[in-house]
């Protein structure tokens, strides 16, 4: 348990207390934001330090700080890249100068989707669709009858799959570009994605040169976003009790039947954010399970030779994995060097293979000797990741229990047209839920 006395600016302090559960990015968040304005924030976790999803475990066997799989962020994260420059870490991102998708497919190597930075963003686009190896003038026109259709009306189950077929898509960008995106964004195949919520992710990526760009953290997320964050958090005032497990809370109007107070272990708030995965929340609130989710599988690999590879990250096409990331690469502390293990991970969006262990490193170890063109590598060591509920897939939610205002639910839940589980979503959802919690305290 780590406790801090209250360090915001005096003419700011107020005598409200919240209490946020849960540490991930949405309750860091929503702890910032409070305790800028301050608020006396008290950030519950279960585990034994903060992060959630998002933090960082130390890998024994090769001594390194290791990620439970890779992110890919998008210029658009406006959200994330505030908070990273509130913070004073908004360096700990490595930005792209401009676009560059780099693909690799068995028969037609490695090549890019690379819209050219002098054009305006739509032509460029279509340049870059038509410019991909074995497309030419079919994928440009698929492509603005696409972007054609972003203002169309559309049913709130209307999946990827019935959109692109709408418009008559050629199947190879559907392969090479479409369904990649898709698996990477919504973590779900088009043949069930949610339509409505995958045309906001390409608006908000594809709107201007600024936004269609990729990034990635070059340290492991712990010290890069988690840490950062934890100490802002601290320096705020935020109390941040870790091995914190809260099992239950209650709702009391004691005397004032217009202002109710939240008790948890005891304690009285004036209001409380639960910023936990939708299943623990529906647990913790006594209601039944309203989540879909699915499993990301990530497959680490160490190697102690030195090789090529094509970039920090590279979509595999026709591959067991779909992306490959040479997490060495994109560190910067410490830099890479001559001796050091090489460290490169295979994500699997939506895996619902059933490959034994040794079995998918073996098929993902021989699809990294294709795409370095080196047939010697081998492994030192290998770590594989199943997070089993990753992340909560967008649906039509059903209605849950009314909570009282001084419970908010920040909660993973997106909806048709909400952009699906990402980095950015998780902030948004703790900046939304900060905000409410300031209104109803008539902040």
């Amino acid at each position: 348990m780590n406790q801090n006395g209250n360090m915001s600016h005096p003419d700011k302090q107020t005598r409200h207390k919240v209490a946020i559960i849960g540490a991930g990015l949405t309750g860091l968040t929503a702890a910032i934001r409070l305790a800028e304005q301050g608020v006396q924030v008290h950030l519950f976790e279960a585990s034994t330090k903060a992060g959630g999803r998002t933090r960082s475990f130390y890998e024994k066997q090769v001594d390194c700080l290791c990620d439970n799989g890779p992110h890919l962020l998008v210029g658009a994260y406006q959200a994330t890249s505030k908070l990273l420059i509130d913070c004073n870490v908004a360096h700990h991102i490595t930005w792209q100068p401009n676009l560059q998708l780099p693909l690799w497919h068995q028969q037609r190597g490695t090549f890019a989707f690379k819209p050219k930075a002098w054009l305006p963003i739509q032509l460029a686009l279509l340049n870059a669709a038509s410019a991909l190896p074995g497309h030419g003038k079919s994928s440009a026109i698929a492509m603005i009858k696409l972007a054609s259709t972003f203002r169309d009306k559309m049913h709130e189950n209307y999946t990827v799959k019935a959109w692109i077929m709408h418009i008559s898509m050629p199947q190879l960008l559907i392969d090479d570009l479409i369904e990649p995106l898709c698996l990477g964004a919504m973590n779900e195949h088009i043949d069930t994605a949610n339509a409505l919520s995958f045309r906001q992710v390409l608006r908000e990526s594809f709107s201007s040169h600024q936004q269609a760009r990729l990034g990635w953290f070059n340290k492991p997320l712990d010290k890069a976003l988690i840490q950062p964050l934890s100490e802002q958090a601290e320096k705020l005032g935020v109390s941040i009790h870790t091995r914190s497990s809260i099992r239950s809370l209650q709702v009391e109007h004691k005397h004032d039947t217009n202002n109710p107070h939240i008790d948890i272990q005891g304690h009285s708030f004036d209001s409380a954010i639960i910023a936990l995965p939708a299943y623990a929340t529906d647990r913790l609130l006594g209601q039944n399970p309203t989540c879909e989710t699915r499993v990301i599988c990530n497959i680490h690999l160490w190697f102690d030779q030195q090789f090529t590879f094509p970039s920090p990250f590279i979509g595999g096409l026709g591959t067991t994995g779909q992306w490959f990331f040479d997490i060495s690469s994109q560190m910067i502390d410490p830099p890479h060097q001559q001796g050091a293990l090489r460290h490169l991970c295979a994500v699997i969006s939506a895996d619902q293979q059933n490959i034994d262990d040794l079995t998918l490193v073996q098929i993902i170890r021989d699809e990294i000797r294709l795409i370095a063109n080196n047939q010697t590598l081998n492994p030192v060591h290998y770590r594989i990741i199943r997070e089993k509920r990753a992340t909560v897939l967008v649906r039509q939610q059903e209605i849950g229990q009314v909570l009282p205002d001084a419970l908010i639910d920040a909660s993973e839940r997106p909806k048709p047209g909400q952009l699906p589980a990402t980095i950015e979503s998780a902030v948004q959802r703790g900046e939304k839920a900060a905000l409410l919690c300031l209104s109803r305290l008539k902040l």
